[in-house]
């Protein structure tokens, strides 16, 4: 559902392909081989959604070459999984199983997609908000999050703003608004898309909820003066 996968597309008068869309996306990595073959990477779902979508490709010129077989998008690795979930509730709220912190709920959002990529909750970070009550801090104020985080070496990589260049889909997002106060981590979110032309970053989270919230725009518009780093997960 993440993309990254290499197909080959095979037929006749394919030397003249410049793209190739999957279900209304376009793949950024389309390479022709001969009149026969197209080698293209598959872009990500759209919107992470399961099951079949059409596959096009284009000329320059515009025409367009229908493929005769779908390509089928489903759930296989854990960010998958992640990925899935993060856009099956990022409106949608997971009450039952998770409640909510109707005045800050970004923390126990993304930790709910890293329990749906396969992480375990531990007595150090968990919630079990929707039927006792109780939760870690870890879980849902920012800095024991990012604390927290931190402490996962063997599954979460710090990278700084500065690294965003190895920043992936399924990656954690920490904010810090106003850096000069020293209160720490003020929202988190996922990294939901990585525009590979552009290096533009779109995230997923709750509280102010979006689907592509680009990083860039909340840094310089909506918040200036912010900063910002990651967790690559892996």
């Amino acid at each position: 559902m993440v993309g990254g996968e290499t197909v080959t597309l095979s037929g006749v008068g394919l030397d003249s392909v410049s793209s190739v869309v999957f279900g209304g996306v376009s793949a950024t990595d389309v390479v022709r081989v001969n009149d026969e073959q197209v080698h293209v990477v598959v872009p990500a779902a759209l919107d992470y959604a399961v099951g079949e979508v059409a596959v096009t490709a284009s000329t320059p010129t515009g025409d367009v070459i229908a493929s005769e077989a779908d390509y089928s998008y489903q759930v296989v690795t854990p960010v998958d999984a992640q990925m899935q979930y993060a856009f099956a509730h990022w409106q949608d709220y997971n009450l039952e199983d998770w409640g909510i912190f109707s005045d800050n709920d970004c923390g126990n959002f993304v930790n709910q997609t890293l329990v749906a990529r396969g992480w375990q909750q531990t007595p150090e970070w968990f919630s079990d908000r929707a039927t006792t009550g109780d939760f870690s801090l870890s879980w849902v104020r920012g800095p024991e999050m990012d604390d927290y985080l931190a402490s996962q070496t063997d599954r979460a990589t710090y990278l700084s703003l500065d690294q965003r260049a190895q920043v992936k889909v399924g990656d954690v997002v920490m904010f810090d608004w106003d850096p000069e106060n020293g209160n720490g981590v003020d929202h988190t979110m996922l990294v939901s898309k990585v525009d590979p032309a552009t290096g533009a970053i779109g995230m997923v989270g709750h509280t102010l909820d979006a689907q592509y919230r680009d990083l860039d725009n909340l840094l310089t518009v909506e918040k200036p003066g912010a900063t910002a780093w990651f967790y690559s997960i892996a």
